[in-house]
């Protein structure tokens, strides 16, 4: 397959690379270097509100896990709810657009949850050590999509909340998300599997009124995989393989 050029366009699919490429992954992982019971080695933490806190704290933790994996023998497991178990790590200065990719294994689905509020497992961090200032991708309103902050906006409209599609718990789910802040309209894409879930490619298509064309400007600064609620649903969440990238990468 040919690389991405990384351009998306308005409802984008842009072709993963088969591999992973050199030249356009800023950094990759699959904790099997880490210690078990140990936060990741390479990354900061934000445990229960704090950056580089206690791990775990109470019974919200990021660490490394042998308890499953979706390659070797390691994954890093996230403990949490309303209280944020994550991991984080700093973009290089200059980065207007990145890809997350990682496998994702949850005891909860996404999707497909009427009543719902927020929830996220990958974010784009405009401040460290704070939940401030960030683009967060996961599940709002009880559908797959985003919620911005400060603002609070949030992305699908109110007329998808709680619908599908349903990505199920208990197995592992590769998880693909761009962040593209590379042109004039600032663009959002999310695949699951492979599949296309979620998009925003316009300013019409936040719900709490349009954002500017630039929404993204000023997130680049720090990457958060893990698990926060503002549901308060506490549950598990393992992750492993994780790529950050320039492109679109396929899931190894």
């Amino acid at each position: 397959m040919p690389p991405d050029t990384g351009a998306g366009g308005s409802g984008g699919n842009p072709t993963p690379n088969p591999s992973p490429n050199g030249a356009d992954v800023l950094f990759s992982d699959d904790f099997e270097a880490g210690t078990v019971g140990q936060g990741p080695d390479g990354w900061d933490n934000f445990v229960g509100w704090v950056a580089n806190g206690e791990n775990p704290q109470g019974n919200t933790s990021a660490l490394v896990s042998s308890e499953r994996a979706k390659s070797g023998s390691q994954s890093v497991h996230f403990s949490g709810g309303q209280n944020p178990a994550q991991i984080v790590r700093a973009l290089p200065q200059g980065t207007n657009k990145v890809y997350l990719t990682a496998w994702v294994y949850m005891t909860r689905q996404l999707g497909e949850n009427p009543g719902a509020n927020h929830e996220h497992i990958f974010a784009l961090r405009g401040e460290p050590g704070s939940a401030n200032n960030e683009v967060r991708f996961g599940e709002i309103k009880g559908v797959i999509g985003t919620n911005e902050v400060p603002s609070d906006n949030i992305s699908p409209l109110m007329d998808r909340w709680g619908t599908g599609p349903a990505l199920p718990a208990d197995t592992w789910i590769c998880f693909e998300v761009a962040f593209l802040g590379d042109q004039a309209q600032h663009e959002l894409h999310a695949w699951a599997d492979g599949e296309l879930v979620h998009s925003i490619t316009a300013p019409d298509e936040w719900q709490n009124g349009a954002m500017p064309a630039n929404w993204l400007d000023g997130k680049f600064v720090e990457v958060v995989f893990g698990w926060h609620s503002f549901s308060s649903n506490d549950i598990d969440v393992w992750m492993d393989d994780i790529i950050v990238s320039t492109s679109r990468q396929a899931c190894p």
